[in-house]
């Protein structure tokens, strides 16, 4: 999980970048994951480095992705890594009161694009 924090800082949450896709994978039971494929620089590199990252998140409970007709998929407000309990919460491009939601309830009011889980992993594809 250490690994995961550090791309989220070294991407500075993917400001600028943009989502590539958005997978859920289906098992017996229900949404198993989701793979969130984002394009993004990675600002601890000299120079101008984008690079695709998969953000994997496991044992999911709750997903929810609104977007409209003409969705544009440039990221903006980032992409939180959320920690609620014993759950994980990525949350894309939300806008809160605060710049980091302080609840669970307060994502679930007012994100329109989060994943809520037991696990996640993020790794570079390239």
């Amino acid at each position: 999980m250490e690994k995961t924090q550090r791309m989220f800082e070294q991407y500075h949450r993917f400001d600028d970048g943009m989502l590539v896709s958005f997978e859920q994978q289906y098992r017996p039971g229900g949404v198993q994951a989701v793979r969130i494929v984002l394009y993004a620089r990675n600002h601890a590199l000299d120079g101008n480095v984008w690079r695709q990252m998969a953000i994997t998140v496991g044992d999911v409970q709750e997903v929810l992705l609104r977007t409209p007709g003409n969705f544009i998929n440039r990221i903006c407000c980032g992409v939180k890594l959320l920690r609620f309990g014993d759950v994980w919460c990525v949350d894309i491009d939300g806008t809160y009161a605060r710049d980091t939601p302080a609840t669970l309830d307060e994502v679930r009011r007012d994100g329109d694009c989060y994943v809520i889980g037991g696990t996640v992993a993020a790794i570079e594809l390239d």
